[in-house]
């Protein structure tokens, strides 16, 4: 288990902070997928719903990045994710 240093709550046992990291991890790889279908696609109908689709989950991640931030701030994503090079958008 890892303990957020600065704040000293275990993130392991959080049941909230657990879900908005699992979450996050689902939104992560939904935003990666559209990427995906973006850059294969070729029909201009199937482009414009690909955008629509990246800016929703671009937009899903960032409310829930914002909410983690809120909760728990920086330390408590990087201890989750275990990444000192995390940016925050």
């Amino acid at each position: 288990m890892r303990k957020i240093h600065r704040f000293r709550r275990d993130v392991a046992r959080d049941a909230g902070m657990q879900d908005l990291f699992n979450e996050l991890s689902d939104m992560r790889t939904a935003l990666e997928d559209a990427y995906l279908r973006f850059n294969t696609t070729t029909e201009p109908e199937l482009v414009d719903a690909c955008v629509y689709e990246i800016n929703a989950a671009q937009s899903r991640y960032n409310y829930l990045l914002r909410l983690i931030k809120d909760a728990g701030g920086e330390a408590a994503f990087k201890a989750y994710s275990g990444r000192e090079d995390v940016a925050w958008v």
